[in-house]
């Protein structure tokens, strides 16, 4: 399954903009609108930012969720899970039942890239029994990668988890100088099913 439609990359703007293209992505990915411009990403890493309560002045992912939610494509929760295989079947889940993207915490949580589908040995709608094989994802950062962490693959390449894992790595709690709220373990902003009632 994956949700990606032509147009809906976008590369961040500056450096520090990484959660305000996420942000533009996802509303791409979830509605028909196209949010493609600068002055959009900056207002929306804007928005995250004043919702990240972070020292450094930064948007952090407690804000990129918050903005998420307030911009009605909700709702979003962040969470910390402890093993790679099992945050992939959680984000493979939470794309099947919702049709939303996920935000992907990468660089012990320095980055923000979007999920927007994946592969898998069964569907997780049909079974509790499978594997996710592949993820599809956007890194705001492409064509400039990291000279830490790698190269960004090129917008919706299939990446096998071992791939992933190069970027996406547990952020632990202990050497970091900000409060997420969640304990150490691999951190996403995955969409839950809304409750009606």
């Amino acid at each position: 399954m994956n949700l990606y439609r032509k147009g809906d990359f976008v590369a961040q703007y500056t450096f520090e903009w990484c959660v305000g293209a996420s942000l533009q992505m996802a509303l791409n990915l979830a509605t028909e609108e196209a949010h493609t411009s600068r002055a959009d990403q900056e207002r929306l890493w804007g928005m995250a930012r004043d919702r990240s309560s972070s020292p450094f002045g930064g948007a952090n992912p407690t804000g990129w969720t918050a903005t998420l939610n307030e911009l009605g494509i909700g709702p979003y929760r962040l969470v910390s899970i402890q093993t790679m295989d099992d945050a992939l079947g959680a984000a493979a889940e939470a794309i099947r039942a919702t049709k939303r993207p996920v935000g992907l915490v990468m660089w012990h949580g320095r980055h923000a890239w979007v999920m927007t589908g994946f592969a898998a040995t069964a569907d997780p709608r049909r079974s509790d029994d499978f594997a996710v094989t592949g993820v599809n994802v956007l890194d705001p950062l492409y064509l400039h990668g990291s000279e830490t962490w790698g190269p960004s693959p090129k917008p919706n390449t299939l990446v096998s988890p071992a791939t992933l894992a190069k970027q996406f790595v547990v952020r632990d709690v202990t050497r970091s100088r900000v409060d997420l709220g969640v304990p150490s373990g691999y951190l996403m902003i995955l969409p839950v099913v809304s409750q009606v009632g």
